[in-house]
């Protein structure tokens, strides 16, 4: 039974008595409160069951009230933290605090406080006691807390997409953050889902550069737990087109290289494939302290086209095990193009035609250029059974700037080309129009091209004369001149036909007809009197119609229009060349030159313009009788014409008139007019025409036939004294010469004879013959010559 403060106490009200069980000599007895405010002495009393009448055995049991003041709580920590765990309670002596793990047998520590190196999540509970009596807490959870990431180095692929994880274990609903290089994450990253509130996950894209990543989240409110990832960038460089082109015979080089930081401890083996099967002819590799490069090289054949593949397979201490790095598939598609002439000629003004022919797929085109710059006009048809391709470029109306190098060139790719060169040739050929007998020259020519030609020539019947390959051979056509020329010489120019054939290398023949035409000249030589205007011609006669020019020149000296004293003038085909005063024979040449075919050689003859003197010898005759007049002419090359003229009429023989026009001797000429029985003064005019150059200009003279009266005057004197006779003329021009005679003798002054010829004055002049002793009857003769026309008869009269 049980007693306390003098009272019974009995189950009920929160208070419970278990009397216990008798087993192997020992009971226990237990009183129980349930809800033990305050320290309460109880009293135990016994009595034997076997002996009831034994005294009472009584024990005083104290229930304190003692507990756990300061109750630890859970912890949360990252793993290798350690947590320290704190255990107090309000007893006041005789306990001791102890702690266990929570299956309270495991002892972690002897006194109040308990310092846990955090390795995994657990529990613990403090335990005091105080008079055998222990007083446990509730479990006390150290949640441990670890983020977690499949790995803490990553080596990837230069611009590769990467996806990282991070897991936090310990707890559910944690944010994870990340940062790259210590920024939180940008635009250029995508932030994943996350796993439950556990496991993060941040998707990269584009990743070129090393990096930094960090994924953290912060437990209960102030503890971070993170876990660092490096990530480390190997570049990958290939120089391997997605789809190429190429000839065949072609050298290409295939590159592939990567690239990492060198302090780092990876190594790299290339591979190369094509058509998935390891490739090893043409590859070589390099390798430096931080790049190693591999190149595939081959000479294109048919056989190897195909994928071609370049692998990497990196590893070492650093290398979350072995990367392998991939380039993308290269396509190799062997296409030849071809041009279908490689040199094309065209002639200047018309078309041109260039094609190329490639193998390809519809849809690809054939590109064309010259210098660089792109063409239009073009065209591509695509054959679906041949699986080709024609390109086709057209040039209309070409002239020279078309000429050069023009690209054909598959869009697919430029490596894939080849070469036109275009010749726009113009062929050209220069008929003339020269002086028929003359030496002359044909010029055949082409120009605008690049490679050798043959030219031939054929007469007008098409029969061959020669062959000139110029600038080459018959074979090679190999020159390198722009122009050819061949020339043809004709001896002696006379009106024909004949035509050139050019041919180029590739056999294309071009005719170019050229003609010969002549013109004759005929010369206007002249013949004037020394002194007087002169004009010689030159006419040119052709049955061809031109134009020409005309050069006049003696010796080396130019005469036109612009020379003192000369003049140039043209009536039709006649060519005249005109001068003022014409001194001494002179020769000039006429120079024609055609215009209308320039290329012709001049043609010349020479004119003379000659010169001759003439001179009229008029006469003074008594009146009645008998007078000649002559017309001279001194120097002409073959005799002159004369006519004579009188008051404006021609003079002819007959009437008393007699016309001689003398004979041509030596040079000279002496034309006379003789009129039987002259009456009266009369003027003549003397006309003189060449008679080799008929057209020259005529020469005149005025000649005069004048007439005087002549009487004489007789004496009659004593014998012995002294008798003067007179001879007196009337009428003449200016005087005449008078002789005397006698007996046939010429008489003198002198010996009693004086003679006075007179003084000529108004037409009159009397001349005297004195005897200072006349013995006898005298006859004299007064014999008169005109003092002006010395040339003249004699007039004479007897004086007694």
């Amino acid at each position: 039974t049980w007693e306390s403060g003098g009272n019974t106490v009995v189950t009920g009200s929160g208070v419970t008595l278990n009397e216990g069980t008798f087993a192997n000599g020992e009971q226990a007895a237990t009183l129980t409160v349930a809800n033990l405010q305050q320290d309460t002495s109880y009293t135990c009393n016994t009595v034997s069951k076997t002996y009831t009448h034994s005294d009472s055995a009584t024990v005083v049991v104290e229930a304190n009230v003692f507990g756990i003041t300061t109750i630890p709580t859970s912890v949360k920590a990252s793993k290798g933290d350690t947590v320290t765990l704190s255990c107090s309670t309000d007893a006041t002596s005789g306990y001791t605090i102890q702690w266990y793990k929570s299956d309270r047998t495991t002892q972690e520590s002897q006194n109040s406080i308990l310092e846990k190196a955090v390795d995994q999540s657990e529990s613990f509970v403090c335990k005091v006691t105080q008079n055998s009596i222990g007083y446990w807490s509730d479990d006390v959870h150290v949640t441990a807390f670890e983020m977690t990431t499949p790995y803490e180095f990553k080596a990837i692929k230069s611009d590769s997409a990467l996806t990282v994880s991070c897991t936090c274990t310990g707890s559910r609903d944690l944010e994870i953050t990340w940062t790259i290089n210590g920024t939180t994450t940008s635009q250029n990253v995508e932030i994943g889902s996350y796993n439950a509130g556990k496991t993060g996950t941040i998707e990269l894209t584009g990743v070129l550069y090393d990096a930094v990543l960090e994924c953290s989240t912060v437990v209960d409110g102030s503890k971070t737990v993170s876990k660092t990832i490096n990530l480390k960038v190997i570049k990958f460089t290939e120089s391997l087109p997605g789809t190429k082109f190429v000839r065949l015979d072609e050298v290409i080089t295939l590159s592939c290289s990567i690239s990492w930081d060198d302090t780092r401890s990876l190594t790299a083996s290339p591979t190369w494939q094509h058509n998935s099967s390891d490739v090893a002819t043409g590859v070589e590799n390099s390798n430096t302290a931080s790049v190693y490069t591999s190149t595939l090289s081959l000479t294109v054949v048919w056989t190897s086209a195909g994928l071609y593949k370049c692998s990497f397979s990196v590893s070492g201490t650093d290398a979350d095990g072995t990367l392998t790095l991939d380039s993308d598939d290269s396509e190799i598609i062997i296409q030849n193009i071809v041009a279908k002439k490689r040199l094309v000629y065209a002639e200047k003004g018309t078309a041109a035609i260039l094609e190329c022919t490639t193998v390809g797929e519809d849809g690809v085109t054939i590109i064309w250029s010259k210098d660089g710059t792109s063409l239009s006009g073009n065209t591509t048809s695509y054959n679906s059974t041949t699986n080709s391709l024609t390109g086709t470029l057209t040039l209309t109306q070409v002239d020279s700037s078309d000429s050069g190098a023009y690209i054909c060139e598959s869009s697919a790719s430029t490596n894939v080309k080849d070469n036109i060169t275009l010749n726009v040739y113009e062929t050209s050929g220069d008929s003339v129009h020269v002086l028929a007998g003359n030496p002359t020259t044909l010029t055949c020519r082409v120009s605008g091209i690049s490679q050798a030609a043959l030219i031939r020539w054929y007469d007008g019947n098409s029969i061959g004369i020669t062959t000139d390959i110029t600038g080459g051979d018959a074979a090679g056509f190999n020159s390198t001149s722009s122009t050819h020329s061949s020339t043809l010489s004709v001896a002696a120019a006379a009106t024909a036909e004949y035509s050139c054939e050019v041919e180029l290398s590739d056999h294309t023949k071009k005719q170019v007809s050229l003609n010969v035409h002549v013109f004759t000249l005929e010369r206007g030589h002249v013949e004037v009197e020394a002194g007087s205007p002169a004009t010689v011609t030159c006419g040119i006669q052709s049955s061809t119609t031109d134009t020409y020019s005309v050069t006049w020149q003696q010796g080396n000296t130019i005469i036109d229009s612009g020379s003192s004293g000369y003049a140039t003038t043209s009536t039709g085909s006649e060519y005249m060349l005109s001068m003022d005063n014409l001194s001494t024979d002179s020769l000039f040449y006429c120079i024609v030159q055609s215009t209308q075919y320039p290329a012709s050689s001049s043609g010349n003859t020479t004119v003379s313009a000659s010169v001759y003197e003439i001179i009229g010898i008029s006469t003074e005759v008594k009146v009645g009788s008998a007078a000649t007049i002559t017309c001279k002419t001194t120097g002409s090359e073959g005799g002159v014409s004369v006519t004579w003229e009188s008051g404006g009429n021609t003079v002819a023989t007959g009437s008393g008139i007699t016309l001689n026009e003398g004979t041509f001797i030596n040079g000279e000429q002496v034309a006379t007019l003789t009129v039987a029985n002259l009456q009266q003064d009369t003027s003549y005019t003397c006309n003189t025409v060449s008679k080799t150059y008929t057209h020259s200009d005529s020469a005149t003279v005025v000649v005069k036939a004048n007439v005087f009266e002549i009487i004489g005057i007789s004496a009659e004197v004593k014998v012995g004294s002294v008798a003067t006779i007179t001879c007196k003329t009337t009428g003449s021009e200016g005087g005449v010469s008078v002789t005397w005679e006698s007996g046939g003798n010429t008489v003198v002054t002198g010996s009693g004879v004086t003679l006075n010829e007179g003084t000529f004055a108004n037409g009159e002049q009397a001349a005297t013959l004195t005897v200072a002793n006349l013995q006898q009857d005298t006859s004299y003769t007064c014999n008169t010559v005109s003092k002006t026309y010395t040339h003249s008869n004699p007039a004479s009269v007897v004086v007694g």
